[in-house]
């Protein structure tokens, strides 16, 4: 044996296990979690345009939660796992309508609904609808919705307040 040209089993091992560890914590980084598919229209005009600068304007980090990699055909975002998801020019919300409650957070309306395992927020009175679905794992889930605020204020005008 010459000058470290072979190892030990023991220094192998040593070496085996470090690997294993290194890829563990890499495995473990924002940049290798998996991608989140999502399902977001692809919208054109005035809306492509607002989401689109949405998506530049969105925080890195929402409920203290780091930005995933999203696959989708429209404009989406999420954050952790289970995933916060963020959707741009659409809306599932059930029973939205003039007459529904309208809570004010950072200066932007949402309607929200509970939807078994955590809540939908759907933005009102925006030229473009946002939707931002929270797993119950974020309680309070309103969280959320207040830390995206800034960037759908910035980006996506007010058509009318919530009254």
């Amino acid at each position: 044996m010459s000058g470290g040209a072979h190892l030990s089993l023991r220094t192998r091992a040593a070496v085996a296990a470090a690997a294993a560890m290194l890829l563990a914590l890499v495995g473990c980084g924002v940049g290798a979690s998996p991608q989140v598919d999502v399902s977001a229209p692809q919208l054109a005009g005035s809306s492509a345009h607002y989401c689109d600068t949405l998506e530049r304007d969105l925080p890195t980090e929402v409920a203290d939660m780091w930005r995933r990699h999203v696959t989708t055909q429209g404009v989406a975002a999420a954050w952790g796992a289970p995933p916060i998801v963020l959707r741009c020019g659409v809306t599932d919300a059930k029973g939205m309508g003039p007459a529904v409650r309208c809570d004010v957070m950072r200066g932007v309306g949402w309607y929200s609904e509970d939807i078994g395992d955590g809540y939908r927020f759907t933005t009102i009175g925006r030229a473009t609808p946002v939707e931002l679905t929270v797993p119950d794992a974020y309680a309070p889930e309103s969280d959320a919705a207040v830390d995206v605020a800034k960037a759908i204020k910035r980006a996506i005008p007010l058509h009318h307040p919530c009254v």
